[in-house]
């Protein structure tokens, strides 16, 4: 009934459908947005970090720790670079002779499904079924042995060192008798586990662990020491690992997830089946929380709490599979852990790009998922001290810190149609009350609507709306199906909260 306002109350999190013509009272698509307490809120700013020299190589893998002293350290691992930010002051600790870069996706004549792309206008794509599976995508590893930094990555295959408590100018050196190998993890019962190890005799399916307490100490015959190692079976090379919060270590090959549990003695560690098909994304899309692991792989969402597998029902999974590149997410997806607000972010690029464009956030207390368009390679949660830090490509970012953004659009959210009939009547949206925690005049409301429900009819939005002095936006729309979005004008994005809106809508004939 026109005048008469009614609730317009939208769930938290992002609920993605073929089509936005649905009637549904969730969020369609938003961008850069979460919630808190049911409240809408933006992200927090990023700020651009500035070293006086630039990263040489793009980051993978962001580490930090404190030495024996207390001091704080921040580590990038590159492709072929390994930097530490020590005070501000960024340090070159890249071995000597360098590291080698990481294999790319390779494609050609013949790769991919017949008539994929155009003949003779572009490159053929990138890769095919056929070099996902030849090729293992480059995996990153990085952690501390007490105040000791060990770094790994594939394409270089050593274990590597770096004591912060060195002369100025050391750089990572091989951990001595440690064999080659493609990942590794450490474990709080004090072993370095090294996966898919490729020394005399080696095999990419196989792990072995050092002796207990002593990294150096890689010698399986000795009956004295606890190293020793396994082949899995079936056989089927290591793609990636992640230690777990209890001792444990997930790891997954191309065909299955274990995880491998420490005993004692005399068989010191067994590893278990968790089940088929489970192979993150990418060696990198898995995340540690505080209760659970968290990760993305082509069959969905999972989580491992220490004893069992779980699904995650994931509503936005639509969106990630219309706009994920499948072949350059294994290579470059990644997965960050937010604890701050108990989300875990997952970069991916989106078709055609080489690199990560998207992201998509899931918060693991209240369960909810929102999207955002933002490229970065790796990432790191906050701590006491320290602000979380994410990269993209060579540029690290300060997340969560200031007003601005940087390589991302400012905050927008889509709402499903408004048509309380469903499409069967068109139907008038005369006003809205917004529900605001902050600067209305930071605010503005567009409307998308269509007359009729053909796919191929266009859809007219009107012009931006403000938020007036008395709280009243005013539309005046006329459509079968109304959609609404809100955005930040910016620059700047304050922090603000956005709740439950009142419309005055009122419903018209069947044409």
């Amino acid at each position: 009934m026109s005048g008469e306002f009614q609730p317009l109350e939208l769930p938290a999190g992002v609920v993605s459908m073929p089509t936005k013509r649905m009637r549904s009272t969730n969020w369609s698509e938003v961008n850069a947005v979460r919630w808190r307490e049911g409240q809408l809120w933006p992200i927090g700013g990023q700020e651009k970090i500035t070293y006086a020299t630039a990263f040489a190589s793009r980051c993978r893998k962001i580490q930090a720790w404190y030495d024996l002293t207390g001091q704080i350290y921040v580590a990038y691992l590159c492709e072929t670079n390994v930097y530490v930010d020590k005070q501000g002051t960024l340090i070159d600790i890249t071995p000597a002779g360098g590291m080698a870069p990481p294999p790319a996706p390779t494609g050609g004549y013949g790769v991919g499904n017949y008539s994929m792309g155009n003949y003779g206008l572009h490159p053929r794509p990138g890769a095919g079924s056929q070099v996902q599976l030849s090729i293992l995508p480059p995996a990153y590893s990085m952690d501390n042995w007490g105040a000791l930094l060990i770094v790994m990555s594939s394409s270089d295959g050593r274990l590597l060192w770096w004591d912060p408590a060195a002369a100025a100018g050391t750089l990572l050196t091989p951990v001595p008798n440690a064999p080659p190998g493609r990942c590794f993890a450490i474990t709080s019962d004090r072993f370095c586990m090294i996966f898919g190890m490729l020394g005399t005799g080696g095999s990419p399916r196989r792990f072995g662990w050092c002796d207990q307490e002593n990294i150096t100490n890689w010698d399986f015959a000795s009956v004295v020491s606890k190293a020793g190692y396994y082949d899995v079976e079936p056989a089927s090379p290591i793609v990636a690992c992640h230690p777990g919060r209890s001792g444990w270590v997930l790891f997954w090959t191309a065909k299955k997830g274990y995880v491998a549990r420490f005993l004692g003695l005399p068989f010191v560690y067994n590893y278990d089946e968790l089940g088929d098909d489970l192979c993150p994304r990418s060696p990198q899309s898995c995340a540690s929380t505080n209760s659970a692991m968290i990760w993305q792989s082509a069959q969905g969402t999972w989580m491992f709490d220490g004893t069992a597998i779980n699904p995650v029902p994931c509503p936005i999974r639509s969106w990630i599979l219309d706009d994920i590149d499948e072949i350059n997410a294994r290579f470059q997806a990644v997965s960050v852990h937010l604890g701050l607000f108990n989300e875990v972010w997952w970069f991916f690029p989106q078709n055609g790009q080489p690199y990560n464009t998207r992201a998509a956030v899931f918060n693991y207390r209240d369960g909810w998922w929102s999207q955002c368009q933002m490229p970065r390679s790796a990432g790191i949660t906050s701590s006491y001290v320290m602000s979380p830090i994410f990269a993209d490509g060579v540029t690290p970012y300060r997340h969560e810190s200031g007003t601005y953004f940087n390589n991302c659009p400012l905050p927008w959210a889509d709402t499903f149609s408004l048509n309380l009939a469903s499409g069967g009547k068109l139907t008038t949206l005369k006003q809205m009350i917004v529900d605001l925690d902050g600067d209305p005049n930071n605010m503005q409301y567009q409307l998308y609507y269509r007359t009729s429900r053909l796919g191929a009819s266009p859809e007219s939005v009107t012009g931006p709306r403000p938020i007036r002095a008395d709280g009243y936006v005013d539309f005046r729309t006329t459509g079968r199906d109304i959609r609404m979005r809100c955005s930040v004008i910016g620059p700047s994005v304050p922090r603000f909260t956005l709740g439950a809106h009142l419309v005055d809508v009122a419903q018209r004939g069947d044409r």
